[in-house]
């Protein structure tokens, strides 16, 4: 009996087609990925210093340089070093006309220590020719500091919401639907960001985006992977990677053109709006739709899958099989991952990994973007990092199969966080590296398709199959042509 697969296959299983869709889903990813990383431009914290009142007259008075005002009237870090303090400044009154030009400290001995010292009262002056930015704009420094953390954070807050939200939403009211509409508000709450008025508006509309941005790229994501066959899914999925890594290696471009944040604000929030286009451009997942028993949508969109690939939908599949839809298929719950204990298990490593492959990645750009010693190389190379690197992975995934890059690629991403820096806390990434021996991927096995599979892992390794499926049946109503696909309807049997 043949199933959905073969029905693709027969059409065009990655042709002109998906081919088409996939590449406009690979932009997304592109200007996905300036949300990702766009905070280390918006957000960058230039040097800056406490204001003194006083200061500047004195500073135009005695006509120094900008030098010269930092070594007269900037205390020293705490720590002793050589830096200035960032965020104390001598409590003395610079208007006093006692102040000499030549020395205004010459009543202290060996510098200035001490001399009483205050936080900044007056706000602080950041280096000359430093671009506006969210930390110089709102003052997120010193004892405010913490504030540009928080905004990072609420995106990051967003993203873990949002995604449990639109990926139950998503299996209820369509992948093409939920992603254009998270599309949309990620694109209104990014260009009400470049015009926040004050920093409150600015973390409600950083969260907004954290909400729907990585939640309408995974809606994508799964519309793609599900219309094609699952030969060609790990090579798409590649791709998108690559998309990731290129826009992140576009971006510093695009910051060094336009530095001030609310401009590249704009700049990377634009394109969103042209992919609202994507409702006449891309089609609904025609699997979602044969399980929701839309079944006339569904043949539509394989018609024009079909057509697009040169072909026709053969009437030689009369039946195609799938998964039973029953009502709780229909009814997904983010529960159904803890819900029994080999989902435990399993969601457990792989939130394991993932968190531990951050550490890694970041350790490494860190590590590489210190060879360049400036923002905008050391985003540049986080980007082209992840290229060869997806690129590899992809090649010994198709020469070796799939059981040695997550066993071996698990183990070196804990070797490699132990080895660097010998932090025993580190030891976590050895550990979450060795329990990927226990996903059924890294085992060899066929993966499961249902909760029911994954729980009688043991029965699906010999072969032996406990999920229930249903049949849909192509057949013609009436006498056409064989080659009239417009007379063929799906009608779904329990």
């Amino acid at each position: 009996m043949a199933t959905f697969d073969d029905v693709l296959v027969s059409i065009g299983g990655f042709g002109q087609y998906q081919k088409k869709i996939f590449f406009l889903v690979y932009l997304t990813s592109v200007v996905v990925s300036h949300v990702y990383i766009g905070f280390v431009f918006l957000g960058v914290t230039p040097d800056h210093w406490c204001r003194s009142p006083g200061v500047t007259e004195l500073r135009n008075k005695c006509n120094w340089s900008l030098e010269q005002e930092k070594n007269y009237t900037l205390p020293l870090g705490r720590s002793g070093s050589s830096s200035y303090s960032q965020c104390e400044r001598y409590d003395i009154d610079w208007n006093s006309s006692s102040v000499s030009c030549e020395n205004p400290l010459l009543f202290v001995q060996n510098g200035s220590w001490d001399l009483p010292r205050t936080a900044c009262q007056d706000g602080w002056v950041f280096e000359n020719g430093s671009s506006s930015s969210i930390a110089t704009e709102f003052n997120l420094v010193c004892a405010n500091a913490w504030k540009l953390d928080l905004t990072q954070a609420c995106l990051n807050l967003g993203f873990m919401v949002g995604t449990m939200i639109l990926g139950y939403t998503a299996d209820i009211f369509g992948r093409k639907r939920c992603f254009l509409f998270a599309t949309f508000v990620t694109s209104v709450s990014g260009l009400l960001l470049a015009f926040s008025p004050s920093y409150i508006w600015l973390v409600i509309f950083r969260t907004l985006q954290g909400l729907f941005t990585r939640g309408g790229w995974l809606c994508a994501n799964v519309l793609i992977t599900e219309l094609t066959v699952s030969e060609y899914r790990r090579r798409a999925g590649i791709a998108n990677q690559l998309s990731f890594s290129f826009g992140i290696m576009l971006l510093p471009a695009i910051a060094y053109l336009l530095p001030a944040w609310r401009n590249l604000q704009l700049m990377i929030t634009i394109p969103n709006f042209l992919f609202l286009s994507y409702y006449w451009l891309i089609p609904e997942s025609p699997r979602w739709l044969i399980s929701q028993k839309k079944d006339v949508e569904a043949l539509k969109i394989l018609r024009q899958v079909a057509k697009g690939n040169g072909n026709i939908l053969s009437m030689k599949f009369k039946t195609i099989t799938i998964e039973k839809n029953d009502e709780k298929v229909n009814c997904p719950s983010v529960m159904e991952l803890v819900r029994t204990p080999q989902m435990r298990k399993h969601t457990f490593i792989l939130m394991m990994n993932w968190f531990t492959s951050g550490l890694v990645y970041q350790g490494l750009v860190m590590h590489l973007g210190n060879l360049g010693g400036n923002i905008y190389l050391d985003v540049f190379i986080s980007g082209a990092v992840e290229i060869p690197a997806s690129i590899i992975i992809f090649l010994v995934i198709e020469q070796l199969g799939r059981r040695l890059p997550f066993a071996a690629g698990g183990l070196l991403s804990g070797g490699s966080c132990l080895v660097a820096a010998f932090v025993p806390e580190r030891v976590i990434g050895l550990i979450a590296g060795s329990l990927v021996l226990f996903l059924p991927e890294t085992k060899g096995l066929t993966l499961p398709h249902t909760i029911e599979d994954v729980e009688n892992i043991r029965w699906w390794k010999s072969g032996v199959l406990k999920t229930s499926y249903q049949h849909v049946v192509l057949h013609t109503t009436e006498t056409h042509n064989a080659k009239d696909t417009a007379s063929v309807k799906i009608v779904l049997n329990s």
